[in-house]
């Protein structure tokens, strides 16, 4: 089994000092065909949701 590094980008506001800011995060999934664990999971869950797939999410 070898695992694989994937980079998703999601966009959302990053509100700071009552400024919001558009910005574009990288979410990072390690894993492989089975399981896989999401770093930085940000602004959009349907797209994070999506990449994963039928992956089981381990964190």
């Amino acid at each position: 089994m070898t695992a694989r590094v994937e980079r998703l980008i999601t966009s959302g506001t990053f509100s700071l000092d009552g400024q919001d800011f558009a910005v574009d995060n990288n979410v990072w999934l390690i894993g492989d065909g089975h399981e896989v664990i999401v770093i930085d999971a940000a602004h959009d869950a349907e797209a994070i949701l999506a990449a994963v797939g039928g992956r089981r999410l381990s964190a």
